[in-house]
Order: structure tokens, then C-alpha cells, then sequence
């Protein structure tokens, strides 16, 4: 997450690097009220994008809410982070 921020700040400012943060915390919301509702990927993993950037994020349903295991660019390869727990 913050390499992602840092290089929105870099290459366009700290406005778009803010709205990225915003819309990332806004999707991490969506998804702790109803987790199952979005697309499973692998065994409990599912993902979910975030609108408005080229990223998505794993996450997994635990016993006190969600845990967002990896942060993704969308053109990454698609077994990149599979292995996180």
C-alpha cells in the first residue's frame, strides 16, 4: 500500500495519491460488511478491485472481520501473493 501512495505522489501529486488511499479504505469497508458477497480466487481468498485505479486486493474472512493479504496492480501475474496466509 505505501509503495503504491509513494509513487502517486511521485509521478502526480499528493491529491491523486490521497484518492487512491480513499478509495482503497472505502473498498476495505464494502467488503468487511459482507465479505462473501465478492469473488472467490482460491480456496478462501476472494478479491476485489478498487475503483477508479488499476489495483485489486485478497482478502480473507476471519472470525473478527477480514484480512487483506496482498494489494495487487491488475496486469500482475495472477498467482502473486496465492501463498499468503
Amino acid at each position: 500500500m505505501d509503495g503504491v501512495r509513494k509513487y502517486y505522489t511521485e509521478k502526480s501529486g499528493v491529491e491523486l495519491a490521497n484518492r487512491f488511499y480513499m478509495h482503497f479504505m472505502a473498498a476495505v469497508g464494502k467488503v468487511a460488511e459482507m465479505p462473501t458477497r465478492y469473488h472467490p480466487v482460491h480456496g478462501t481468498l476472494r478479491r476485489t478491485a478498487i475503483n477508479g485505479f488499476p489495483y485489486h486486493f485478497l482478502f480473507r474472512e476471519i472470525p473478527t472481520g477480514i484480512r487483506v493479504l496482498v494489494l495487487r496492480h491488475d496486469k500482475r501475474h495472477p498467482s502473486y501473493g496465492l501463498s499468503r496466509q
